[in-house]
This record gives C-alpha cells, structure tokens and sequence, in this order.
C-alpha cells in the first residue's frame, strides 16, 4: 500500500515538472489575519477545508492541505490550544509542534514513505487522541501523549522532554528523556533498547513476552507498582528501578551487570542461563515476616543462575524479631552459583557460606537455604545464669528427697 502511494506521488511529480520535496504547510484558522487563531480549532483533510499557509506568521490567505507536506502547528505564536480533527487518512512528511497545546483526533496520520519525524518543542504539548499508522523518530523536549502507533517497524525517541503512549508495535530506542508506556491498548513493543540519559518506565505490560529488553549504561528501566512483565533476553547495564510487586520474568539469556534497585521480584526462567555479573548489585527490600522481593524460579524448569555481585539488604522497615525469615533466592528451584565475587553490602562471610550482618550478628544469610534470618543468640552470661539456675533445681530437689 505505502510503496504504491509513494509511486502514485513520485508519478505526479515527475508529470508536473516537480521535485519530490516536500511542502512545508503550517496550521492557520484564522485565514489572512497574522497568528493561527485562538483557539485553533478545526478540520484536517485534503481538499476540502483551508486551514494551513505557507507563511511562518500566518499572514497571508491560508489554502486546502497538500498531501505529504512537512506540518508546523502552528502559524505565528498565539495558538494557546488546538482541537484539530483529522478527516481521512493524511500523509506527512514530519510533524513540528511549536508552542501551545496540540490536540489531534479523528482519522489516521501516515507516512508518505520512510519514517515520519516528530518534533515537540520545548513548552509545547501535543496530544495523538488517533490510531497513527507510521514510523515515527519521535524528538521529545517538550510533552507528548499518544493512543496507537502501530506501523510496526523501527521507531526512536530522543529529546529531554517526556512521551506518553499506551501501545507502540514498533521496535524502539530510547536514545534520550522519558517514555512511559501504559499499555492499556495492548503490548506491542518489540525488542527494545534504552541507551544512555534514556528511560522506559512501564505501567502496564508492555513488551511482547518472546522479545527482548537491553539497557545499556546510562539507560533506566522503570516498573510501577504491581506490573508483571515477561520477556526472553534481558542485557542490563544500566538500572532497573521496581516498584512494589513488580515482576520481570526472564526465560532467554540474562546478562546483569548493571544495578536493580527496589523492590522488584526476579523470575529466572526458562532453560537458558542467567548471570549476574561481579559487577552487578540487587536490592531487597526487607519489611514484615515473609514480606520482601526475591530472585525465583518459574516453577517448571530449574534454571542455571549465577550469582556474583552484591546484594544489598534495605532494613529500614524490617521486622527485626526473633524467628523471622525472608526467602532471598529459591534454591529449590534453582541451579544457582554463588560465585567467587558474590558479597552482600554490611555483611561479613563467618564461613560456611553463612553472612552476618555487621551491625547485628543476630541476622544473617545462609547460601544453602537461601533465606535471611533472625534469630537471637543468648549472649555467654546468659548462658551461666541457665546454667546456675537448673543447677539450684537439682540440688533443691535432692535436699527434698
């Protein structure tokens, strides 16, 4: 379809003796009078309606839409708000969202060939309230919030600014700023990739469970409260940062070098290994009795885990009585390694694989088990006074006899 649209264009140019560049067309309702109108409300379509212009300050008599154009909204500064209505499927060239707060509904935008480039500046907000049918490279230093773009191929974000999306069947980068991923039209990303000064944050499932996630250093990968995500491969050297009850299920190659902060539960599964590198660290947050994030297994295959790196216990809201436990890695339901370089932060290795925690001997961590515990030691003193005690029954009782 877009490669017979592309030459049904390229077969109109040529005929009228043109290029194939495109017109650069900005927004204007407001005809001959300098600005766009306040508000800059109305209809997109092709031939129909007069709202763009050639000129930057909207000065001159505005014109229909010319298919393909490079889109500016808007004309001159004084647009606040834009409601515009997308009738019939429109292809662009790339989009430019200058100042003010861009609402689009309606009907579908489309690329005329290629990829489309998004830009948003700076203070600028603009709203994809439509089912979009391109690639985009989306240039993000303002806001941007969208329902659907579901072209399905390669798609980048760059930009300080934050994008909003609730499904993207794309392929993405995230090369720079924020994107939030809401997943509430379904989860479509493919393999994805966040690069440094960028972040995925996710608040619902948002990649396809056979895809696979790197974050490289530098880059940062959020999940909110409670989001259960299921992917293949998983190459971290940046961080991942987890709300409470989340969980990241991993059943291809894991490669963990980076840093996993929170409270995030750690599902190795699958049959292919998983390694956390010497320089990885993990964080478990440690709370009521049982109560804490883990590294599991997936219940059916006992997967290979090799644990070096640091774990970091967060005891600011444990539950430090005696008896409590809390399963740190499910060894039953694992093939794990602790290896050579493996260390827990404020912990002392006593021998026989058994941690103590510095600031209280009281708890520690056994390597067999896999489980952190409490339990109180009688100091020596104590010992004594058993001691005497039971000593003074016994003689008690052979006076009585």
């Amino acid at each position: 379809m877009k490669l017979s649209k592309s030459i049904l264009y390229f077969g109109i140019f040529l005929s009228l003796g043109g290029s194939l560049s495109a017109q650069t067309l900005y927004w204007d309702t407001n005809g001959a009078t300098a600005g766009a109108g306040n508000p800059a409300d109305g209809t997109w379509d092709l031939d129909a309606t007069a709202n763009w212009t050639t000129d930057s300050t909207g000065s001159i008599a505005t014109s229909i839409y010319s298919a393909g154009a490079d889109v500016i909204f808007s004309a001159g500064s004084d647009a606040a708000t834009a409601n515009i209505t997308v009738s019939g499927t429109q292809d662009v060239s790339s989009m430019t969202f200058k100042n003010g707060n861009v609402t689009l509904s309606g009907s579908s935008i489309d690329e005329l060939s290629g990829s489309v480039t998004v830009t948003v500046d700076s203070g600028a907000t603009a709203t994809f309230n439509n089912t979009n049918t391109f690639n985009g490279n989306f240039v993000v230093n303002g806001t941007l919030n969208a329902h659907i773009f579901n072209a399905g191929g390669p798609m980048t974000k760059s930009g300080t600014g934050t994008m909003t999306i609730n499904r993207m069947d794309a392929t993405l980068t995230v090369n720079e700023g924020t994107v939030i991923y809401t997943g509430t039209s379904g989860a479509k990303l493919k393999n994805t990739t966040i690069n440094d000064t960028g972040t995925l944050r996710i608040t619902g499932t948002a990649l396809e469970s056979g895809r696979s996630l790197v974050v490289n250093s530098g880059g940062v990968f959020e999940i909110a409260t409670g989001v259960s995500q299921t992917i293949n491969g998983y190459t971290m050297s940046g961080t991942t940062v987890s709300e409470s009850g989340a969980t990241l299920t991993v059943n291809g190659t894991g490669a963990i070098s980076g840093s996993i902060e929170g409270e995030l539960n750690f599902i190795s599964g699958g049959t292919s290994t998983k390694s956390f590198t010497d320089t990885s660290s993990m964080e478990f947050t440690i709370g009521a009795n049982g109560v804490n994030n883990s590294i599991l297994g997936d219940g059916t295959n006992n997967t290979t885990t090799n644990l070096d790196g640091t774990f970091t216990f967060d005891l600011s809201g444990a539950d430090l009585s005696d008896g409590n436990s809390w399963l740190i890695v499910d060894v039953d339901a694992l093939d794990e390694t602790f290896g050579a370089t493996f260390n827990i932060a404020s912990f002392t290795d006593g021998g026989s694989d058994v941690w103590t925690y510095d600031s209280d001997t009281n708890l520690s961590f056994s390597e067999a088990t896999g489980y952190l515990s409490y339990t109180v030691i009688p100091e020596p003193g104590t010992y004594a006074a058993l001691f005497g005690a039971v000593a003074g029954l016994l003689i008690i009782r052979r006076h009585r006899r």
